[in-house]
């Protein structure tokens, strides 16, 4: 077979197979090493808490790319030459996402101050990245950037700790990473996983809709109906089928446990996130005492 279009070519490469244990779930890796290798430093900084069923990933050598869980097909797709690495991980943190049955999930940045968890949620490009770059360093540990873990039982959220994909511009508008180490990189993209991170499910402090449509400060109160129709615009839960029945009145469910706010989309400067880790703190203790 082979190559597509503008896909990767990985011929005359070495192969590789590793299992990946990532908690309670494991992802089985086989194909060229330049591939491997990379995909399973990244996936290896995650544990999870709910057993998944085991998803094994296949690379040809013809750039094609493919995921299996007990033998059936869950996705296909032609590597291209380059960014092929966040689009690879994407793939199968997305396969997680359609496995989760105890969990709910939103695409989310998480971080916790003072032990309990501040979902922040925000279409791709919003600022989600930088902004938790920022927390990070200021003294939040960290979550996720990626995916928020929810437990609606429980008003929970777990650790997702994929290491940030950061780009020049969200480095950029982060001013700076918070300490820790790069796992991969990949072009012009860097997977870092930051030092101080939050171990075990935490009480959720409130959840945050960045609105494109409002400046940057300050962060406002919003109504739990409003909160739930804005999640509903982002990949989440509520986007598969066959759980849709069941996850928009979990997400209803945990709404009424939680605070909700919204606040103006970051921008491209440091500065637009300047004091957020004091605004926040200062929110849960309002909110603690209602």
């Amino acid at each position: 077979m082979g190559t597509h279009a503008g896909a990767m070519d990985l011929r005359f490469r070495r192969s590789a197979a590793r299992t990946v244990p990532m908690g309670s779930w494991q992802v089985a890796l086989a194909g060229p090493e330049r591939v491997v290798g990379p995909v399973a430093a990244i996936l290896g900084c995650v544990r999870l808490e709910e057993a998944l069923p085991s998803l094994d990933v296949t690379i040809g050598r013809n750039g094609r790319a493919r995921g299996t869980v007990r033998g059936e097909a869950l996705w296909a797709l032609a590597l291209p030459q380059a960014r092929w690495l966040p689009l690879l991980v994407g793939q199968i943190v997305a396969a997680a996402t359609v496995l989760l049955r105890r969990h709910l999930f939103v695409h989310a940045g998480v971080v916790a101050i003072e032990g309990r968890g501040w979902v922040l949620i925000g279409g791709s490009g919003a600022g989600k990245t930088s902004t938790v770059a920022v927390l990070v360093r200021e003294g939040a540990a960290y979550l996720s950037d990626e995916v928020a873990l929810l437990d609606p039982e429980r008003a929970t959220v777990a650790p997702f700790t994929l290491p940030m994909a950061v780009k020049p511009w969200t480095l950029q508008a982060a001013g700076a990473l918070p300490e820790g180490r790069d796992v991969a990189t990949e072009g012009d993209t860097r997977f870092h996983l930051p030092d101080r991170r939050a171990e075990g499910p935490l009480p959720i402090a409130g959840l945050v809709v960045f609105d494109p449509a409002r400046p940057a400060a300050p962060l406002t109160t919003a109504h739990r109906a409003e909160t739930l129709m804005a999640m509903a615009e982002y990949p989440s839960t509520m986007r598969y089928r066959d759980r849709l029945e069941e996850a928009f009145p979990a997400f209803a469910r945990l709404l009424r446990q939680v605070n909700c706010y919204a606040l103006g989309a970051p921008g491209p400067e440091p500065i637009t996130r300047a004091g957020l880790f004091g605004v926040l703190r200062r929110a849960a203790a309002a909110g603690s005492d209602r």
